[in-house]
């Protein structure tokens, strides 16, 4: 991975770390993709829920790994989303 790359999908899951706080704080479920990440935290919404099964389906056809653990493996030291 590139240098340019590394630090873009860095900062895309700080964002999506972010998000997470802020759905916390507000205890509302979400689901977010940007252009390096992805995040969700749901408890029930079918929405969301509808959403992230999209996604997993885009991921799958593009040869993405839809239950990639980033926040396990990156230097950021983000949690999971």
């Amino acid at each position: 991975m590139n240098n340019d790359n590394s630090k873009k999908i860095a900062l895309a899951r700080q964002f999506c770390q972010e998000v997470k706080e802020i759905a916390q704080k507000y205890n509302l479920p979400f689901f977010v993709v940007t252009d390096g990440a992805s995040a969700t935290s749901n408890n029930g919404c079918v929405a969301v829920k509808n959403a992230r099964d999209n996604h997993i389906k885009w991921e799958l056809e593009n040869g993405h790994n839809p239950y990639e653990d980033w926040g396990q493996t990156d230097e950021t030291n983000n949690k999971k989303c």
